[in-house]
C-alpha cells in the first residue's frame, strides 16, 4: 500500500507517543485512547508521563493517586488495569515487557488489539492492530453488494496485510487513515489516496452486524450537602467505578430530596438520564463520610458526579443574584432541562 504509507507519512497528527515510541509509552497511549477521543487523551497523556514516567514510577504509586490522575477520561477499569500491567511488568524478566504478542496477551488489561499495537509499533512484530478504524477502512474497501464482511473475515485480512518491514507503521497508516478520513459519517472520500480502489467511495455499505442504539437508563444522584461539606461514598447500585468517591446513587427518589437539574451521560451500552437531587442527610443503610471543600477538591469522582456538583454550585451562583436566596421558575426549568 504505497499510496497509504505516503499519505501517512504526509499527513500523520504528531502525536506524542510517535516522537518516543518505547513500550511504556505506547502502552500508556493505548490504554488511554481506548474508547476516548485523542484531542481529550493529549494532556492527560503528558500529565502523566510527568508524574509517571516509568513502570516502576507507575507500580509505586498508590491506586488512589493513579485513579486521581485519571479523573475524567472515564472507563476507570483502564487505570486500574494499567496500574496492575506495571506491578506485573516489575515482575517479569529485565522489568521489561514482550514483545511476543501472545505474551502479552498474558499480562493485565492487554487484549488482542493492545497486544497487536505494542508488538508492532514498540518491537516492530509483524502483527495487525485491528480496532475500529481499521475495521471500517477494510470493511469499505472489501464491501460487496451494499454491505461489508464479517469481523472475523475482516480481522484475517488485517493479519494477512502486514507486511515484514515496518509494521507499526502500517498499522497507525490504516488508523489514521480511519480517524482522519474514512469517518463513521461523511467520510472525506475525495481525500483518501485509497479512493481509486474503494467501492464505497460512492456508496456507504450497510455493517453486517449493526450495533444495537443504546439502552435508555435512569437514576437519582443525590447531592448530600451540610453547609459546605458534601457526603460522599464508595458504594453504587450496579457496581460502577469501584474505587472512587460517588454521590449516592439510586433507582428511585428518595422522599425528602429536592430536584435540581438533570443531566445525561453514557456509560458502557446505556444513555443514562440522571436526575440530580438535593438532600440534607445520608440515606439509611448506606456508608459513607463527609467531606470539605478541600477534601473535595482532592477526591477522585467520576465526570458525571462532578458535573452533578457543578449543577449545584451553579444553582447557588443563580440564588446569589437574587434577594431571600430564592431561585425565579425560569432559571430552575433551564437547569432541570439541561
Amino acid at each position: 500500500m504505497p499510496l497509504l504509507y505516503r499519505w501517512y507519512q504526509q499527513h500523520q497528527r504528531p502525536l506524542p507517543w510517535r516522537t518516543s515510541p518505547t513500550p511504556y509509552h505506547i502502552a500508556v497511549s493505548e490504554f488511554m485512547c481506548q474508547q476516548t477521543r485523542i484531542t481529550t487523551v493529549l494532556p492527560y497523556y503528558k500529565r502523566w508521563l510527568r508524574r509517571f514516567p516509568s513502570w516502576s514510577a507507575l507500580a509505586r504509586a498508590p491506586q488512589s493517586v493513579v485513579l486521581r490522575l485519571w479523573e475524567g477520561l472515564g472507563y476507570y477499569r483502564r487505570a486500574r488495569s494499567l496500574h496492575a500491567l506495571a506491578k506485573s511488568v516489575l515482575q517479569l524478566p529485565h522489568r521489561r515487557l514482550p514483545s511476543d504478542p501472545q505474551k502479552l496477551l498474558q499480562l493485565p488489561g492487554i487484549g488482542h488489539y493492545t497486544a497487536g499495537a505494542i508488538a508492532s509499533i514498540a518491537f516492530n512484530v509483524p502483527t495487525p492492530a485491528f480496532d475500529g478504524n481499521v475495521a471500517r477502512v477494510l470493511g469499505r474497501l472489501l464491501a460487496r453488494g451494499g454491505c461489508t464482511p464479517s469481523l472475523f473475515e475482516l480481522r484475517a485480512v488485517a493479519a494477512a496485510l502486514v507486511p515484514r518491514k515496518n509494521p507499526g507503521t502500517h498499522n497507525q497508516a490504516l488508523m489514521e487513515l480511519g480517524a482522519l478520513l474514512c469517518l463513521p459519517k461523511n467520510p472525506l472520500c475525495p481525500s483518501c489516496p485509497l479512493r481509486s480502489a474503494c467501492p464505497s467511495r460512492l456508496r456507504l455499505p450497510q455493517r453486517a452486524n449493526p450495533r444495537p442504539p443504546p439502552t435508555p437508563l435512569r437514576e437519582h444522584i443525590l447531592v448530600i450537602r451540610k453547609k459546605q461539606s458534601i457526603w460522599l461514598t464508595r458504594q453504587h447500585p450496579s457496581n460502577r467505578w469501584r474505587g472512587l468517591h460517588l454521590l449516592p446513587t439510586t433507582p428511585q427518589p428518595h422522599p425528602e430530596a429536592r430536584h435540581i437539574g438533570r443531566i445525561t451521560y453514557p456509560f458502557t451500552r446505556y444513555k443514562i438520564t440522571a436526575s440530580i437531587d438535593l438532600l440534607s442527610r445520608p440515606p439509611s443503610g448506606w456508608r459513607g463520610k463527609w467531606h470539605t471543600p478541600s477534601q473535595l477538591s482532592q477526591a477522585t469522582l467520576p465526570a458525571p458526579h462532578r458535573k452533578a456538583l457543578a449543577l449545584l454550585n451553579q444553582l447557588g451562583n443563580l440564588q446569589n443574584h437574587h434577594e431571600g436566596g430564592s431561585l425565579p421558575s425560569r432559571h430552575q426549568h433551564v437547569l432541570a432541562c439541561r
